[in-house]
């Protein structure tokens, strides 16, 4: 979560909000914070080995 800590609490609420808004569903609002914070491409590297 090294990009989530540069962000302050308020930044990341306001994103989940705007994701929400363009009709992001909570399944996909988490799917791309993972993203942003790397989660996703870690997962997918570690499958890939």
């Amino acid at each position: 979560m090294e990009v989530l800590k540069a962000m302050a609490a308020n930044e990341v609420l306001n994103l989940i909000d705007w994701l929400r808004e363009q009709g992001f569903d909570n399944k996909k609002v988490v799917e791309c914070i993972e993203a942003v914070e790397g989660k996703k491409k870690k997962d997918k590297d570690e499958k890939e080995e």
